[in-house]
C-alpha cells in the first residue's frame, strides 16, 4: 500500500529535526522532544516526488493513536447515549473529568501534533514552491488546509461549549494555530503561548480553510483508496455541510451538502449499509467519501486502534446500549438491525461496523447517507413548513436498509425529531454521539444507574483544557468548573 510504504521514511521529514513537535497554544514539552533526524528542509522539499511523500505524511499524522486513529471518534460517542459507559475510559462517559486528566492531555497533544505537521508542511512549500510550480502546489496546500481543519472540528468540540451556547459562539474555543515555527529556536517564541479563540473564530478558519480547499482539489484521485482516503472536492464539501449545520447556519448547510450531491465523482448509497464497513469493499464503496485509513501493520495499536474498542474479537470495551436497539422507526426488519450490524455476544451487543477488522477499520470519517442527512434537516429546519423533500431524503436511506417507509408528520418540529433520531439510528458508533445532542441542545439522556442525564451546557460538558497546558501557558484559560 502506497500509504505503508511512505510512512518510516518520511513521517519525520515534516518533523525535519524539530523540537517542538507540540509547540501548540502553551508550547509545552517543547524543551522534553526528541528531534526524529536532523533533516534540513531544503533537502525534503527539493523534487517533486519528494515533495508528494511529504504531503502523505500528513494523512499519517491524521493516524495518530490519540486523536483522530480513532480516539476522537471514541470520545465523542462515549459522552453520547448509545454505547454502555465503558470503564476502560475512566471519568470520560460520566463527565466527572478532573483537569490532570491523562488521556485529556494525550488527546489535546495529539491534536496538535497533527496540527502542527499541516502547518509546517505548508511553511516549507510556500519556500520551496518553486520545485513543483503554483499549479501542483494549490492542490498540497488544500490538503494540508483540509487536515487542518477536520482535526480542528473534532478538537474544538471536544474541549469548548457548541458552537450555539453562546448567542454569537464567543466563548472560549482553542487555541487557532495557523503557522508553525519552522526552526527549534524559534518554538521558543513567546508568541506561541497563544490564548484560546473563540469558537466563532475556530469555525470561521475550518470553515475558510474549507471553502478555499474546495477549490483546489480533484474530484477523485484516480483510484478507489487515494480517493477515499486522500481529500477531495467531496471530502472538503461534505465536512462544510456538518460544520454549517453544528453552526445552525441551514441554508449554508444545504449548499455544501448539494455540491456533494451533484459531484462528477458520483457518490451514492451502497446498496447495502455494511459495504461502507466491509474491508474488502472499502475501496469500492460508493458512500465513502473520506476515512482515514490503516491495515494490520498501520494502525494506532491494541488500546487505541476504533476496531480494537468496538470489535467482541479485539479488546471490545465498547458495547451497544439496549435503549439504541429499541429508538423509534428501528423496526426488526431494518438491515441496520441484523446480525451483520449488530453482533451479539452473550448477553451483550457490539456495533458490527469494526467487528471484522480489530486493528485495520478504517476511521470512518465522512459518509454519503450523512450528507443526505444533513441535507435533510437543513431542508427541515428552512422550510416555513413540513418538507416532504426532508422527508423524501429520510425514505431513501431507509430504504436501503429495508426499513419502513415513514409519513410526514404533522408538524414540522415533528419532521425534526424524526431526523434526528434517523440520524442516531444511521450514524451511531462513528462520533456523532455527544456533538448531536448538544449542536441540538439536548440533554444527553440517562444511561441506567451508571450515568445520570446531562445538561447539554453543562459546565463539564466539555473535557477540561489540560492542567498541564495551563500551568506552562498562562495565557490559556480553563474551562468553568475545572480550576
Amino acid at each position: 500500500m502506497k500509504k505503508l510504504q511512505l510512512k518510516n521514511s518520511f513521517r519525520p521529514v515534516l518533523a525535519l529535526g524539530l523540537s517542538a513537535m507540540l509547540m501548540l497554544g502553551a508550547c509545552s514539552k517543547v524543551n522534553e522532544q526528541v528531534p526524529y533526524e536532523n533533516i534540513n528542509p531544503e533537502d525534503v522539499f527539493n523534487s517533486p516526488a519528494r515533495i508528494e511523500k511529504a504531503a502523505i505524511g500528513m494523512y499519517d499524522a491524521l493516524q495518530n493513536a490519540e486523536f483522530l486513529g480513532g480516539r476522537a471518534l471514541i470520545y465523542i460517542d462515549q459522552r453520547g447515549n448509545d454505547v454502555n459507559v465503558a470503564s476502560y475510559f475512566g471519568q470520560i462517559p460520566t463527565f466527572n473529568m478532573l483537569s490532570n486528566n491523562g488521556t485529556a492531555l494525550l488527546a489535546w497533544t495529539g491534536a496538535y501534533r497533527t496540527i502542527f505537521e499541516a502547518n509546517y508542511f505548508m511553511g516549507n512549500l510556500q519556500k520551496n514552491e518553486s520545485v513543483i510550480g503554483a499549479d501542483a502546489a494549490a492542490v498540497y496546500y488544500a490538503e494540508a488546509k483540509f487536515c487542518r481543519a477536520v482535526t480542528y472540528y473534532y478538537l474544538v468540540n471536544i474541549f469548548a461549549q457548541t458552537y450555539v451556547y453562546t448567542t454569537d459562539a464567543s466563548h472560549p474555543g482553542v487555541p487557532l494555530m495557523t503557522t508553525a515555527p519552522m526552526t527549534g529556536g524559534e518554538a521558543f517564541d513567546p508568541k506561541w503561548k497563544m490564548p484560546r479563540a473563540t469558537v466563532k473564530q475556530v469555525y470561521d478558519q475550518i470553515i475558510k480553510d474549507l471553502t478555499e480547499a474546495a477549490v483546489d482539489l480533484p474530484d477523485d484521485w484516480g483510484s478507489g483508496y487515494a480517493t477515499h482516503t486522500r481529500a477531495t472536492k467531496g471530502a472538503a464539501n461534505g465536512l462544510l455541510s456538518r460544520v454549517y449545520l453544528t453552526a445552525g447556519n441551514w441554508a449554508q448547510a444545504n449548499a455544501a451538502a448539494d455540491k456533494v450531491i451533484a459531484s462528477p465523482a458520483d457518490y451514492d448509497l451502497d446498496s447495502d449499509p455494511y459495504t461502507s464497513f466491509n474491508r474488502p469493499t472499502y475501496n469500492t464503496s460508493s458512500e465513502i467519501i473520506f476515512n482515514i485509513a490503516m491495515n494490520n501493520s498501520d494502525n494506532p495499536n491494541t488500546n487505541n486502534a476504533i476496531g480494537q474498542h468496538y470489535s467482541p474479537s479485539g479488546r471490545g470495551d465498547i458495547t451497544v446500549n439496549p435503549d439504541y436497539l429499541t429508538l423509534p422507526n428501528f423496526g426488526p426488519s431494518d438491515k441496520r438491525k441484523n446480525d451483520t450490524m449488530i453482533v451479539g455476544v452473550g448477553s451483550a451487543n457490539y456495533t458490527g461496523k469494526y467487528a471484522e477488522t480489530p486493528f485495520d477499520s478504517w476511521v470512518p470519517i465522512l459518509r454519503y447517507a450523512e450528507v443526505l442527512l444533513n441535507k435533510a434537516e437543513a431542508l427541515a429546519r428552512i422550510d416555513a413548513g413540513v418538507s416532504q423533500d426532508a422527508l423524501d431524503i429520510i425514505n431513501e436511506i431507509r430504504d436501503r436498509s429495508n426499513a419502513t417507509a415513514l409519513a410526514l408528520p404533522a408538524t414540522k418540529q415533528a419532521l425534526i425529531d424524526l431526523i434526528l433520531n434517523e440520524r442516531r439510528i444511521e450514524l451511531a458508533f462513528e462520533g456523532f454521539g455527544m456533538i448531536d445532542f448538544v449542536r441540538t441542545k439536548r440533554n444527553i439522556p440517562a444511561r441506567g444507574a451508571n450515568q445520570p442525564e446531562q445538561d447539554w451546557n453543562d459546565n463539564l460538558t466539555p473535557w477540561p483544557i489540560p492542567f498541564q497546558e495551563t500551568q506552562q501557558n498562562t495565557n490559556l484559560a480553563q474551562n468553568p468548573g475545572y480550576n
